[in-house]
C-alpha cells in the first residue's frame, strides 16, 4: 500500500515538472514563438533560484502567460519563465529576446534537474562573448538531432508587458539582424542628417528656433537609442547602469520640446496662457529630472510610483497640441505641420502601447511604433520650422519689395508732376501739420499728455492703478436755488468764469484736471505720472482756489451782486484711472478714495478746506490744520476730519 502511495506522489511530482506545449523546431526557415508557448512565475526579486525550481518544482505554481500579466517598471518584483525545446534538426538554434531594454535576464537550459548551460543577458549585464549586438540580446540552445530541453528564463526589470521571445536558425537570425541593422543605421543617419541641416540653418541665418529643434532632435534620438539598448553598446558599454537614467533623459527631452514649442508657436504673443502653461511644464520636467536621479542613485528606495513623466508628456502633448490650434486659428500656417508631428508621434505611442498590454500582436509597425511616430514628428516639425522660416523670409522680402514699389512709384510722381505740385504740396503740408497740431491741442486739453502718447504709439490706453493719489472736489452750496433766480445764459457763464479760473490755478501745479459734473469740480494729484508730493500740492492747489473765492465774494458783494459760495474736500488714497470706451474719450478715476474725497465735501463748510485723516499725516507739516473730530459719514461710519488753513513756515537756523 505504502509503495502505491509512493508512485502515485512520484508520478505527480514528474507530472509537475512537464511543461505544457512544447515547442517543436522542424524547419530552420520558420522563426517559432516560444513565449507564446511558455509559463510564468511572478516572485519577489531574488527570492527564488534555479536550484530552488529544480529541487522543489511542486513547490511553484507556473502558470499560462497570457493568465497572468506582467506588471513593468516594478524593481521589486522578478518574473520566471518555463518552457521546452525539441530540437529536431542537427544545425544550432537560438532563443532571440527582443525587447533590449529588460535590465536583467539570466536562461539555463535544462535537462532532468541539471544545467546544461548558463546565460547572463539584459541591459545591465550584457554577455561578453555574445556573437551578436547587445541591443537585441540572444543566446544559443545546445539541444540538438531530436534532443530536448527544459529553459528556465529569469527576468528583472522589465519595463513592458510583452516580451517577444523566439527560436529561430543562425541564418534566419542574422537575415532578421541585418534587416534590423538596414532600419536603425536609415534612422539614426536620417536623425542625423536633420540635425546637421539644423545647425547649418542656424549659422546661416540665425535663427534662434533651429538651434533649439537640432538640440532637440539629438536628446531624442538619444532617448530612442536607448530604448532600443543601442546607447549601451555603442555610447558606454563600459558603463551599462547609465541606462537606469533613461527617466532623466525623457525629462531632458521633454523640457527641451516645451522650450522648442514655446518658441515657435510665438505663445508668449500668440497665447499667453499656453506659455504660462508650458513653463510650469518645464518646472515639473526638472523636477522630475531631479527625482529620478536622486531614485536610481538610492537604489529606487523612493519607489516606481513618483515616476511621473511619462503621464507629464502626455498632458504636455495635449497641450502642445492645443496650443497649436490656437496659433494655427490665429493664422500661423505652419502650427499645421506641428500639430500633424505631434499627432503622428502620439498614435504611435498609443499603438506601442497597445502592443505591450498585449490588445496588438509583434511586429515590425508595432514594435518599432514609437520610433516611426518619432521619425515622422521629426520630419514634420523640420518642414513646420523651414516653413516658418521661409515665411518669415518672404514677409522680410515682401515688404522690401513693397518698399521698393512705394519709392519708384513717388519718384516717378514727383518727377512727372514736381514743378505742379510742388506749391500745393507745401501748401497741403502746412495745412496738415496745422490741423494736426490742433488736434493735439484740442487731444491735449481733453486728455493728459502721457495718456496722448500712449494711445498714439499702441492705439490704445490701458487704466492703471495709483496707490497714493489726493482727489479734489469742489462744488457751489445750495446751486438749484441760485440756477432758480439767474437765466440758464448767466448760470453758464457765472460757473465758467469760476472753473476757468480754477484751471488756471491747476496749469500752476502737477495736478490733473478730471472733469465737471454740473456745479462739481474734480481734480486729483498724482496721476497720470506718480509723485510722492501730491498731498502737499493738491493742498496749496485748494488754499489759491479758496482764496480766489473768497476774493471774488468780498468785491462782489461790495458791488452788490449775487455770489457763489463753494465747499472743498480733499481725501488721499489709491485710485484706477483711465479711459473707457471707444468715442469721446475721457480721463477718469474711480475708486473708494474719489467717494471719501465727494463725503469730504459734503461735509464741509463754505470756504473751508475738509480733508481726511489720511490727508492730514502726509501734509501736517506743512499746514496748520484744525481738528474738527468724528463726524458721521454715510456709509463709512465716524471719519476724522480737519480744517486745511495756511502754510506753516519752518524756521531758518
Amino acid at each position: 500500500m505504502n509503495r502505491r502511495i509512493r508512485l502515485v506522489m512520484l508520478l505527480l511530482l514528474m507530472g509537475c515538472q512537464v511543461v505544457a506545449n512544447p515547442v517543436r523546431i522542424t524547419d530552420l526557415d520558420r522563426t517559432y514563438d516560444v513565449f507564446g508557448a511558455s509559463q510564468m512565475l511572478g516572485v519577489k526579486a531574488g527570492t527564488v533560484s534555479i536550484d530552488d525550481l529544480l529541487r522543489n518544482p511542486a513547490t511553484y505554481q507556473f502558470v499560462n502567460t497570457e493568465k497572468q500579466r506582467i506588471k513593468p517598471y516594478n524593481q521589486q518584483l522578478g518574473y520566471w519563465f518555463r518552457f521546452e525545446l525539441v530540437n529536431q534538426q542537427d544545425r544550432e538554434v537560438f532563443l532571440q529576446f527582443i525587447y533590449a531594454g529588460t535590465e536583467r535576464i539570466v536562461v539555463y537550459e535544462t535537462a532532468g534537474n541539471r544545467v546544461l548551460a548558463l546565460h547572463r543577458l539584459g541591459s545591465l549585464q550584457p554577455e561578453p562573448d555574445q556573437p551578436f549586438r547587445k541591443s537585441v540580446q540572444f543566446c544559443p540552445i545546445a539541444a540538438k538531432n531530436g534532443q530536448t530541453s527544459t529553459f528556465y528564463v529569469y527576468m528583472e526589470g522589465i519595463y513592458t508587458s510583452a516580451l517577444p521571445i523566439f527560436a529561430l536558425s543562425v541564418d534566419k537570425l542574422l537575415e532578421r539582424q541585418h534587416r534590423s541593422d538596414l532600419f536603425y543605421g536609415t534612422y539614426y543617419g536620417f536623425i542625423l542628417i536633420i540635425i546637421v541641416y539644423s545647425l547649418v540653418m542656424f549659422i546661416r541665418l540665425g535663427e534662434w528656433g533651429n538651434l533649439r529643434y537640432a538640440v532637440w532632435v539629438l536628446f531624442i534620438g538619444l532617448q530612442m537609442a536607448l530604448f532600443r539598448g543601442h546607447t549601451s553598446e555603442f555610447f558606454w558599454p563600459a558603463n551599462p547602469g547609465i541606462e537606469a537614467y533613461a527617466t532623466a533623459l525623457a525629462a531632458i527631452t521633454g523640457f527641451l520640446h516645451v522650450l522648442f514649442t514655446l518658441s515657435f508657436l510665438r505663445l508668449r504673443i500668440q497665447a499667453p496662457t499656453f506659455y504660462k502653461i508650458g513653463i510650469g511644464i518645464m518646472i515639473l520636467y526638472a523636477i522630475g529630472f531631479v527625482v529620478n536621479v536622486a531614485n536610481v542613485s538610492l537604489n529606487h528606495q523612493l519607489g516606481e510610483q513618483i515616476d511621473f513623466v511619462p503621464l507629464l508628456a502626455l498632458f504636455e502633448g495635449l497641450v502642445s497640441i492645443a496650443a497649436g490650434v490656437v496659433t494655427l486659428r490665429k493664422g500661423f500656417r505652419p502650427a499645421l505641420f506641428y500639430i500633424a508631428g505631434n499627432l503622428f508621434f502620439y498614435v504611435g505611442i498609443l499603438v506601442f502601447l497597445l502592443y505591450t498590454f498585449g490588445r496588438l500582436p509583434y511586429s515590425f509597425w508595432t514594435f518599432e511604433s514609437i520610433h516611426l511616430g518619432v521619425g515622422v514628428e521629426i520630419l514634420f516639425f523640420a518642414v513646420a520650422l523651414t516653413y516658418k522660416v521661409n515665411l518669415i523670409d518672404k514677409q522680410r522680402k515682401d515688404a522690401e519689395q513693397e518698399k521698393i514699389r512705394l519709392l519708384q512709384e513717388n519718384e516717378r510722381l514727383v518727377t512727372e508732376q514736381n514743378t505742379m505740385l510742388e506749391q500745393k504740396v507745401q501748401q497741403r503740408t502746412e495745412e496738415l501739420q496745422e490741423a494736426k497740431q490742433r488736434s493735439e491741442e484740442l487731444l491735449l486739453n481733453i486728455l493728459p499728455s502721457e495718456v496722448v502718447e500712449e494711445l498714439k504709439q499702441t492705439g490704445q490706453s490701458k487704466p492703471r492703478r495709483f496707490e497714493r493719489v489726493t482727489v479734489l472736489f469742489t462744488d457751489i452750496k445750495n446751486f438749484t436755488q441760485m440756477g432758480e433766480q439767474l437765466s440758464p445764459e448767466d448760470l453758464v457763464n457765472e460757473i465758467d468764469y469760476y472753473y476757468r479760473s480754477f484751471d488756471a490755478i491747476l496749469s500752476r501745479f502737477r495736478i490733473e484736471k478730471i472733469k465737471t459734473i454740473g456745479d462739481a469740480y474734480l481734480c486729483a494729484g498724482g496721476l497720470p505720472v506718480a509723485y510722492p508730493d501730491n498731498p502737499v500740492e493738491v493742498v496749496k492747489a485748494a488754499i489759491e482756489m479758496r482764496d480766489f473765492m473768497l476774493h471774488n465774494q468780498q468785491d462782489r458783494v461790495a458791488r452788490g451782486f449775487r455770489h457763489f459760495e463753494f465747499r472743498i474736500g480733499i481725501h488721499t488714497g489709491p485710485v484706477v484711472a483711465g479711459i473707457v470706451g471707444v468715442r469721446k474719450f475721457a480721463y477718469d478715476i474711480w475708486g473708494d478714495t474719489v467717494n471719501t474725497a465727494a463725503r469730504m465735501e459734503q461735509h464741509g463748510e463754505v470756504g473751508k478746506i475738509n480733508i481726511s485723516d489720511t490727508t492730514y499725516q502726509l501734509v501736517k507739516e506743512h499746514f496748520q490744520c484744525n481738528y474738527r473730530g468724528k463726524i458721521a459719514v454715510k456709509n463709512k461710519g465716524d471719519v476724522d476730519m480737519y480744517f486745511a488753513e495756511e502754510r506753516v513756515e519752518k524756521a531758518v537756523f
